[in-house]
């Protein structure tokens, strides 16, 4: 049974400490208590060894069809590769596919049918989640949410530069920062709803627990803590502690 292990009893929002700026590093918020559920499977998070696999568009080819022969969301491969206009991408050009192992082959277009008769990826609808959410990073959206290479994938992960200041998704207060194997050193945010924010493989830790956040304050840096292939923000959205994606969340 799923226990949270939040010391003390409940404690008047007046008395909740300020958020503090000061960072701290792995070292410093390590050997700590357990985070208040289990993460991924068993104690670690596994991070795939073949990220991605590169794709270049042959004559004939749309986006749209050519994220549906890798059995990804279009938009995603849209953000993945910085595109607005699924219409723009041009023969010879090379995408990044997350979470692919090879390269596909594209199968033709059904006969009688043309590329503007396809949905628009930017139109397709998208399950709205039960609370909104912002983007705690500005980054590359290279792995999503779900079963990836075999492994489940809790979270997205999203490229940027060590350092990168991580933001606090929503209003919430802070009920976990320390460390996990696989996930390095994590925070996590309680917010309204029964819902809960999870930042992993920070270089800093810049609040503490018990502290209380608005939508936007930085909570950490982005680094390289855990088991990863190089700098990154895993970042995870749950509803009484069960996983959900996060880009339904998200604008």
């Amino acid at each position: 049974m799923t226990r949270w292990l939040v010391a003390g009893a409940a404690i008047a929002l007046a008395t909740l400490p300020a958020c503090s700026a000061r960072q701290r590093t792995p070292a410093e918020v390590s050997g700590q208590r357990p985070p208040p559920f289990p993460l991924g499977t068993g104690d670690a998070h596994v991070e795939p060894e073949l990220l991605g696999t590169t794709h270049v568009v042959q004559k004939g080819e749309t986006l749209y069809r050519i994220a549906k022969t890798y059995g990804i969301d279009p938009r995603e491969l849209m953000e993945a590769n910085g595109i607005s206009d699924a219409k723009t991408i041009v023969v010879g050009q090379e995408l990044f596919v997350p979470g692919a192992a090879r390269a596909l082959e594209v199968g033709p277009m059904p006969p009688g049918t043309v590329a503007s008769q396809e949905p628009d990826p930017t139109l397709l609808p998208r399950k709205a989640g039960s609370a909104t959410l912002q983007w705690p990073i500005k980054g590359v959206l290279y792995r999503g949410f779900g079963v990836k290479q075999g492994q489940p994938h809790d979270g997205i992960d999203l490229s940027a530069p060590e350092g990168t200041v991580v933001r606090a998704a929503a209003a919430g207060e802070v009920i976990f920062t320390g460390s996990q194997k696989g996930y390095g050193t994590i925070v996590i945010l309680r917010h309204p709803n029964s819902l809960i924010t999870l930042y992993a493989h920070n270089s800093a830790v810049l609040v503490k627990d018990g502290d209380r956040v608005d939508a936007g304050t930085p909570i950490a840096k982005v680094g390289q803590s855990g088991r990863t292939t190089g700098p990154h923000l895993h970042f995870e959205v749950r509803e009484n502690t069960r996983p959900r994606d996060p880009l339904p969340y998200l604008p």
